[in-house]
């Protein structure tokens, strides 16, 4: 189903073109404003003389000049756009910040840094109660194919804006002592909200430190200088950062033969490129995606699902190998009708290390066969889930995701206290997180797969994004799956339904 018009008034060009990114892929029109002069200026170009005007506004609160909040009060005062559903993007969330937004007009808001995995369902959910709006819930099916790294474009650009404003920052805070910490905070706030939502947790949390720092004392320059400094070396760090494949899958890649199917030929030199930099010797080929289930000799299949026809999405042939599929959010249902064979998935736009991966993952552990007919996620009773995360944003998230998927969620909020609670009452599986305080991650699994009682038990690990080591870990100590924060809410229940689905399998238990 089409999408509709929105209005974007974001002053922060990165994250202007990831909102743009999220909301084209989910099938809307959109168009950015930078400032709140410019949105009524594209206000303007909506033709209201013809009766034609946005469905949706995204409001940035903090603006240059006149900001979203005021803009927001002079929309309510226009006839136009009294009853257009305006939603707040803000990084301020607190009861008396929400309060603002409410008294200002918005119907809404979403708090920053933005989940780019539930974003577009986020809008989604605000559009379903707007009257003849409804009908957009089932834009998820039109998701198209991945155009490219967008994200990595994004990550480079801010990294080298950051370093350029850090510099800049700090030549005029030695220049002049009028330098005003407002321009200082303001900085700061953007860089802890970007980095968080681009996968760069030290520069957020380095921001956060200083721009509390700031408005909670009156610290002297020499002391905000310092500070700067060290966000300037947080950047630093980040661009020296290239993600490598571990040793131990370099080794077992090796001599592989792995088959791209319906991948274009920029999309498969991007997994060449990645074996390529980590000197791993595996042939990488294209092929059609025409009679695969005839081919031999590959060792596995890396199947580009956005591109295959509906009548094969929906009805997948009986692929003969191990398969990591990449398709959309919506391309998952198709997934527990896939062939017995090991399979695993990614959603786009995707990684290419993170592809070699998975595959290595596969050669390594293929799953068991199932009974013909019998999907994945065939259960009796409702499975039951211990969450282990000293984050309570995070515990939040993952126990809201799995229990709109069907399961419930007990929670650890420490390494100690899942081994308690797994002693009195083992769960269908585990969701653990590997930077805990007390325990880490992996030192409770080894501790879980020392212990008869517990070897068995399904565990998925939680890690952030630029820690390939903890990948390499979490494959080599015995966890059944992994998910890179942050992730996509479906992919993290599709992969906790997969491993649980496998452990009764191998069990024999339904």
């Amino acid at each position: 189903m089409a999408g509709i018009q929105i209005l974007v008034v974001e002053d922060d060009a990165i994250q202007a073109k990831l909102v743009r990114f999220l909301l084209k892929e989910a099938g809307h029109t959109v168009e950015i404003a930078e400032t709140a002069e410019k949105a009524l200026e594209v206000l303007q170009s909506f033709l209201p003389d013809q009766m034609v005007w946005p469905d949706l506004i995204l409001m940035d609160i903090q603006l240059p000049g006149k900001d979203g909040l005021e803009l927001t009060r002079q929309l309510r005062q226009t006839p136009i756009y009294d009853k257009t559903p305006i939603i707040a993007l803000t990084a301020y969330t607190g009861p008396s910040d929400l309060a603002r937004a409410r008294e200002s007009g918005c119907n809404g808001t979403i708090s920053k840094p933005i989940d780019t995995a539930t974003f577009a369902c986020q809008v989604r959910n605000f559009l379903g109660g707007v009257t003849g709006l409804g009908g957009v819930t089932g834009m998820d099916a039109d998701v198209p194919a991945d155009r490219g790294d967008l994200l990595a474009e994004l990550r480079n650009s801010f990294l080298a804006e950051g370093l350029e404003q850090c510099g800049t920052m700090l030549r005029e805070l030695k220049s002049s002592s009028a330098y005003g910490l407002e321009k200082v905070e303001r900085m700061l706030n953007r860089w802890a909200v970007v980095a968080s939502t681009l996968g760069f947790p030290e520069i957020s949390e380095q921001a956060r430190r200083m721009e509390v720092l700031i408005t909670a004392t009156s610290p002297e320059y020499d002391e905000v200088g310092r500070g700067i400094e060290t966000v300037h070396r947080r950047f630093c760090a980040a661009t020296r950062y290239e993600p490598m494949l571990p040793p131990a899958l370099i080794r077992g890649l090796k001599h592989l033969r792995i088959g791209l199917v319906n991948f274009s030929e920029e999309e498969s030199s991007r997994i060449r490129n990645a074996a390529s930099r980590a000197t791993v010797e595996v042939v990488i080929e294209r092929m059609s995606g025409e009679n695969v289930e005839h081919q031999t000799g590959y060792d596995a299949l890396i199947v580009n699902q956005c591109t295959v026809p509906a009548e094969l999405v929906l009805h997948p042939p009986h692929w003969p190998l191990p398969a990591v599929f990449i398709g959309s959010r919506s391309s998952l249902e198709s997934l527990p009708r896939l062939s017995s064979r090991a399979h695993d998935f990614l959603i786009a736009p995707w990684d290419a290390e993170e592809a070699l991966v998975r595959v290595h993952r596969l050669i390594g552990k293929a799953a068991p066969a199932e009974p013909a007919g019998e999907a994945l996620h065939a259960q009796k009773r409702r499975p039951r889930i211990l969450i282990t995360d000293d984050d309570p944003d995070m515990v939040a998230l993952v126990s809201y995701t799995l229990g709109r998927f069907g399961m419930d969620c007990d929670i650890a909020r420490s390494g100690q206290q899942a081994l308690d609670a797994i002693r009195r009452h083992p769960p269908d599986a585990i969701v653990l997180d590997v930077n805990m305080l007390d325990l880490d991650g992996f030192e409770v699994l080894k501790q879980l797969r020392h212990n008869l009682a517990t070897t068995a038990i399904p565990v998925l690990m939680l890690t952030a994004r630029n820690q390939r080591s903890d990948i390499a870990r979490c494959i080599g100590s015995g966890a059944d799956d992994y998910v890179v924060k942050p992730f996509e809410p479906s992919d993290l229940a599709a992969r906790v339904d997969k491993i649980i689905a496998a452990s009764r399998i191998a069990s024999g238990r339904r």
